[in-house]
């Protein structure tokens, strides 16, 4: 067979594959890679296809935002259990980007702390409504120096606002990743992609760190590392509403009930002062006064 025919086919294949791919919604640009700028009908045929199995990623990815991240919105702001809250907005940001492993911060002074923490590999879930305690002390924004800790991932994204993603903890430079070194040693796992991610509320300030460990490729299992995506970010945007809605409706319960206590408070003070000033109460604590000094 001619070398000319054999390319020809081979190039027919990889569309054809191509075609597929775009059908099962798994079409990934690499497929194509290199064909759009080959020369005749094959390579204006890859660029159409390129082109129209991008236009329909765009597509589904805007029909997952409909169809799964709104009502998880939804579902968020009506949550009035706080820590299922917390728990449902683990388990969906998994969901979105086929992570194993998931854990949310709390931001509470200067200090992150661990509110949950779950991980599908190893069947564990901590926090939440799970009910088991989580042992992992709070990660410090700041040194005892005053300086701020930039080394760890979390602190560093809270600091700063800033997402960051990480392929390789392992090899990743600039971040501290022995604490998850020394966890990985003990339970036998191996935590390679990070995506951080800042959780803010309406003002902007960061009131919580969401973190995402090895996403996984949906056909091999393979870890990957994490890609942009519309979806978690439209979910993050919800959460903070939801979040940020919750803390202050709680501040405000707190205002309240405070309110109540020093009202009730006052009021009992002015019932007290009332019959204490009483002409009444006044005999009443002289005859007293008497009594005791007769039996002295």
């Amino acid at each position: 067979m001619p070398e000319a025919t054999v390319i020809g086919t081979k190039t027919l294949v990889r569309i054809m594959l191509a075609i597929q791919a775009v059908e099962n919604g798994r079409y990934n640009p690499e497929m194509l890679a290199g064909m759009s700028s080959a020369n005749g009908e094959m390579g204006q045929l890859a660029i159409m296809l390129d082109r129209m199995a991008r236009s329909v990623s765009v597509r589904d990815n805007q029909l997952l935002l409909l169809r799964r991240i709104i009502p998880i919105g939804v579902a968020l702001s009506a949550e009035k259990d706080f820590n299922r809250l917390l728990e449902t907005l683990v388990v969906e940001a998994q969901f979105v980007t086929n992570a194993d492993a998931g854990t949310l911060y709390l931001l509470e002074d200067d200090e992150l702390k661990f509110v949950i923490i779950r991980n599908t590999s190893l069947n564990l879930k901590m926090g939440g409504t799970s009910q088991t305690p989580i042992s992992f002390s709070p990660i410090k924004l700041h040194h005892a120096d005053g300086s701020a800790n930039r080394s760890n991932i979390a602190s560093y994204s809270a600091l700063t606002g800033e997402q960051v993603t990480i392929a390789d903890a392992y090899t990743a430079e600039g971040f501290d990743f022995s604490g998850t070194k020394a966890v990985d040693q003990t339970t036998k796992y191996r935590s390679k992609s990070f995506l951080t991610s800042p959780l803010k509320n309406s003002d902007g300030k960061v009131i919580g760190i969401l973190q995402l460990i090895n996403a996984k490729h949906p056909e091999t299992g393979e870890v990957i590392p994490f890609l942009e995506d519309d979806a978690l970010d439209a979910l993050v945007l919800l959460a903070n509403a939801a979040l940020d809605g919750y803390i202050r409706e709680a501040s405000l319960r707190q205002e309240i009930a405070q309110l109540k206590i020093e009202i009730d408070g006052k009021k009992r003070e002015n019932q007290v002062r009332e019959i204490t000033e009483t002409a009444y109460f006044r005999e009443l604590k002289q005859k007293a006064t008497d009594l005791r000094n007769r039996q002295g």
